[in-house]
């Protein structure tokens, strides 16, 4: 797709391969993207994940985050960072692409709803010190 031009709509992302620095990026629509000669798109128009209110989804090697939600990159070329081998659960918020390396585990889901007058077993599968707290809850 070398020369070629990408109208991305609102609400839709692609994958765009740097051949020079070996660098996967994300673009985001809404926008008219020029694919360069040493650039390739290893995917194509995918529309952005959405979540509804009461609802969740699971995603499989999740980007490393800041404090302001910002992803982390590498200093040296710009490729974000992945937590290899985690999962993350996100809930409702604004449309979000997923970075390179990034998997959607699933389906976006309805949150389970306890009836009155009845619980849920829950079972640890990590360890956790109750004394601490991520730094990303809130």
């Amino acid at each position: 797709m070398s020369g070629s031009v990408i109208r991305l709509k609102p609400f839709y992302y692609i994958h765009v391969l740097d051949n020079n620095a070996n660098v996967t990026t994300v673009e985001t629509g809404p926008q008219t993207f020029t694919v360069m000669d040493h650039q390739t798109v290893v995917q194509k128009e995918t529309p952005m994940i959405i979540i509804p209110p009461r609802h969740y989804c699971i995603i499989s090697n999740p980007a490393q985050k800041h404090h302001d939600g910002s992803p982390v990159t590498e200093k040296n070329n710009g490729q974000v960072k992945l937590r290899h081998g985690d999962e993350e659960i996100r809930f409702e918020q604004e449309p979000f692409p997923l970075y390179p390396g990034e998997q959607l585990y699933g389906k976006v889901s309805p949150l389970q709803v306890v009836a009155p007058l009845t619980a849920l077993k829950l079972r640890a599968t990590r360890d956790f010190d109750e004394g601490k707290k991520n730094p990303c809850w809130r």
